[in-house]
């Protein structure tokens, strides 16, 4: 330019998707000599306020699916390697994969899920680690890392994987991936060696964990020992770290689709097994990337009064709530105030930047109905009307909603695989599970409507009795109320109790559709069903 600068005009489409994009500059100095600059800008996916993505992290509404027992939607990757499927047998592959996602995305958003979970996607051993005693045991579920870098073969290619965040996205419904950041897959030591076993992990490919795997665990130490002996990860050491954490934020970008969708969620697995600075160097490395990244993590046996200082300190913006299945174990089986009491108080707790996942079954533990319900439909019911209507962030276990159970993996040289890692039965929704599932679809969309409230508001008891089998407590924020009545007896029960609306008010059970108009005391009475027809009622304003 051989003047003064005059004139800088630019133009920005606020319709651009996300991606770097190449911003030219038209600079006119006083002479009228023009002159263009290239800049390259990256454009950031937007989220509209009134868009079904925009919601709290403390009003996610999460669906748990471990993806190769939910549903198989491409039969190409079922089988890359050799003896890895057999349907009958609790401990192989069973085909599910990113298309099976895809194509049950709609079923999710009908249900009323906002967050899917998914089990770890990165690349698993291959090799049957009870090939030694003649019997079957892969790593279907994820957690057995060979590769950190690379999809697993069953699962499904990288473009697969964008279409189903894509797909999610435009449900409404955001992607919680698993991720492991305590240990690798069996075999992956630099000293393993059994080649006799069919696709035993190579020299190769145990390479690339040389001098990052622990050479000499302290037997039974929660930090420098080895989890089940699965080969631990020195992630105190600050290269190590430095990998490990590399490896995992890698995927934000990776994932990272054409129009800028990527994962929104991690849930961390084994975490009071690495240390905290590793914690805190992965938060603030994924919010680099991402800014609004939230991490939930597994500090096995965690309660709000147990919860390991990972919250308020950098770590874990959640954790799950080992404690609550107990809670509701306690109140379907007659001690309806003790639990209670102990809900006001976890709800006096929690916050929304420090919240807890609650959830009555896992991939780790016996199902609800398998232990604490004793089969009983009626009692996975009510608890799951406590766990939906209480603060925190209610977790679904793939299948409970459709009345599918079972007990976790224990002495597998007798038999006793993991009955609670079951095929989804895709008949029973419109079959025998189909008023289990139509209580689930109800109450999380019910949740969904009153969202802020459910996630943010008070805890208050209303009425109550263990002897009586029945408890009425109500949930607040700001201006809106909610009346929850849950019985937990298999006989239909009239109560009438004194309701915080306005006398003449019209109102609605959300559940059952029925409308009533608040008396002059404000006493209304309720029939509330047998826990054998979802045992609850859930009042409103109409």
């Amino acid at each position: 330019m051989d003047g003064s600068l005059n004139e800088i005009s630019f133009g920005i489409d606020d319709q651009l998707s996300p991606g770097e994009k190449t911003l030219v500059l038209a600079v006119t100095d006083q002479n009228n000599h023009t002159e263009q600059i290239e800049k390259t800008i990256t454009v950031v996916a937007k989220e509209e306020k009134d868009s079904p993505l925009a919601f709290d992290w403390d009003e996610a509404r999460i669906y748990f699916a471990l993806t190769d027992r939910f549903y198989n939607g491409d039969p190409s990757n079922d089988n890359p390697f050799d003896d890895v499927i057999d349907l009958d047998h609790l401990e192989t592959y069973h085909g599910g994969d990113f298309q099976g996602l895809i194509d049950k995305i709609p079923y999710l958003q009908g249900l009323g899920i906002n967050t899917l979970w998914i089990t770890p996607i990165v690349d698993n051993i291959d090799w049957n680690v009870r090939a030694g005693v003649n019997d079957k045991q892969y790593g279907y579920h994820g957690y057995w890392a060979k590769d950190f870098t690379q999809l697993d073969e069953h699962l499904g290619d990288l473009a697969t994987f964008h279409q189903l965040i894509e797909t999610a996205h435009d449900h409404g419904i955001k992607l919680m991936v698993d991720v492991v950041l305590n240990h690798t897959g069996y075999g992956m030591k630099i000293t393993d060696g059994d080649q006799s076993i069919a696709n035993f992990p190579t020299k190769e490919e145990q390479m690339v964990f040389d001098g990052l795997i622990r050479t000499d665990p302290v037997a039974n130490h929660q930090i420098v020992g080895e989890l089940s002996g699965l080969p631990d990860l020195q992630t105190e050491e600050a290269d190590v770290r430095q990998q490990i954490i590399e490896w995992q934020t890698d995927w934000l970008e990776k994932a990272q689709t054409i129009r800028g969708d990527t994962i929104d969620f991690y849930r961390v697995d084994t975490v009071k097994h690495v240390e905290d600075t590793t914690w805190k160097a992965f938060k603030n490395e994924l919010v680099k990337v991402k800014s609004d990244f939230k991490l939930i993590g597994e500090d096995y046996g965690a309660s709000i009064d147990k919860n390991g200082g990972y919250l308020n300190d950098g770590e874990m913006d959640s954790l799950l709530d080992f404690e609550f299945k107990q809670i509701a174990g306690s109140f379907v089986n007659w001690d309806v105030m003790g639990a209670q009491e102990k809900l006001i108080d976890r709800n006096n707790k929690l916050t929304s930047d420090a919240t807890m996942g609650q959830f009555l079954s896992s991939h780790d533990e016996d199902g609800f109905l398998y232990k604490q319900a004793g089969g009983d439909l009626g009692k996975q019911m009510v608890a799951a009307s406590l766990m939906i209507t209480a603060k925190g962030q209610p977790v679904i276990y793939y299948g409970e909603e459709i009345g599918l159970t079972g007990a976790a993996a224990k002495n597998m040289d007798n038999g006793e695989y993991s009955e609670n890692r079951y095929d989804f039965d895709w008949e029973a929704s419109e079959g025998s599970g189909s008023q289990v599932y139509n209580h689930y679809k109800t109450l999380l969309n019910i949740r969904k409507d009153y969202s802020k409230l459910f996630s943010k508001g008070s805890r208050e008891t209303i009425a109550g009795s263990n002897d009586e089998g029945y408890l009425v407590f109500s949930r607040s924020y700001q201006d809106e109320q909610v009346v929850i009545a849950l019985n937990i007896f298999d006989q239909e029960k009239e109560v009438t109790i004194e309701l915080p609306f306005s006398t003449s008010s019209q109102v609605i059970d959300r559940y059952s559709g029925k409308s009533y108009t608040i008396p002059s005391d404000r006493k209304l009475t309720l029939t509330l069903p047998p826990r054998s027809l979802g045992g609850t009622v859930i009042i409103t304003m109409e």
